[in-house]
């Protein structure tokens, strides 16, 4: 195990192959689910931000991603524009998710470590606060980090995507329609960060152990349905690890990029125009015990725009256990 080692998460956006899955929309390409298979040369873009974070670096050892179409695209994401370094059989993970679109989580780690037991919670059923019972819209998936040597547990990793404030419905024509349909969605996401709190505390001893939540968690810091976990006195102690980055301010969102800013899109107007609205919406919240490890180093490729997702990767630096602890 390195003396440091890096955790990162990455919505890669869509990362579908170029094969038709006769079992799914999601990878169609006409219909309301269409999708198009990302560019080599998108590919090439996110994977060498993988692999050297985008500016000639060292890799990022261990990483949470979002919207993957299946194990096997993700293998061949991996193996064709990631790099030799995270290992086919010990490296990479992704399971099925409840997304209509097929979008799955996964992970990917260096031949550093070694993925360990994998737990799906996608068939979880809990109660939403209007009563209706729900379950999570992808999933939130439980990877267990070893060790190379898989002598030790290095740590648990919590990969999460939560419900998105996207609605079909126009704001502009359909005020009400479009706050009613928000309104759910924050129903649903505020669901979904409860259940993942309940998973945790379930899973591990939050007061000693580290774990690692990451993922894109479709809301800004400031929001309501995820302060249980970013509220300072959150039950679970978690830090989000991307506040070591200076920020000029705490606004939820910006017209110009920031660094902590994970994510940018074009948000319209009333008179058709779209204007850039750039936000943090994907996270890193660190256990006690593993932010007792960190360096104090975390950034956030968020720079060129346009690297093959609408998101950016972002990633934490930590110490060894051992090393840290003599």
């Amino acid at each position: 195990m390195p003396e440091r080692f890096r955790i990162g998460t990455y919505n890669v956006q869509n990362l579908f192959d170029r094969f038709d899955d006769p079992y799914s929309v999601g990878d169609d390409r006409y219909g309301l689910f269409r999708t198009v298979p990302k560019s080599r040369s998108k590919l090439y873009d996110m994977g060498v931000r993988i692999r050297e974070n985008g500016v000639g670096s060292r890799p990022i050892d261990i990483v949470g991603l979002q919207e993957i179409e299946s194990f096997g695209a993700l293998l061949d994401f991996v193996q064709a524009s990631v790099g030799p370094d995270y290992g086919a059989k010990t490296g990479v993970v992704s399971q099925p998710s409840n997304d209509p679109r097929g979008i799955d989580l996964g992970l990917i780690c260096t031949r550093h470590f070694r993925i360990g037991r994998i737990t799906s919670h996608r068939f979880h059923k809990f109660r939403r606060s209007d009563g209706a019972l729900y379950q999570f819209g992808r999933d939130c998936l439980q990877v267990e980090i070893l060790d190379e040597d898989r002598e030790e547990l290095v740590l648990t990793a919590f990969i999460c995507h939560f419900k998105s404030k996207y609605t079909g419905i126009d704001p502009f024509s359909d005020p009400a329609g479009y706050e009613a349909e928000q309104a759910l969605n924050t129903i649903k996401r505020s669901a979904e960060v409860n259940e993942v709190i309940d998973i945790v505390s379930r899973a591990v001893d939050v007061t000693r152990d580290r774990f690692v939540i990451v993922g894109d968690f479709n809301d800004t810091p400031d929001s309501t349905p995820l302060q249980p976990l970013l509220g300072e006195n959150n039950v679970l102690g978690v830090v989000d690890a991307l506040t070591v980055i200076d920020q000029p301010d705490e606004a939820p969102a910006s017209p110009v990029r920031r660094p902590r800013d994970t994510h940018m899109w074009k948000r319209p107007q009333a008179d058709g125009s779209r204007v850039e609205e750039w936000a943090q919406i994907d996270y890193i919240l660190c256990s006690q015990a593993l932010w007792a490890l960190s360096t104090g180093h975390a950034d956030v490729i968020n720079s060129p725009k346009d690297q093959g997702s609408d998101h950016y990767l972002a990633y934490a630096e930590f110490f060894d256990p051992a090393t840290a602890t003599g």
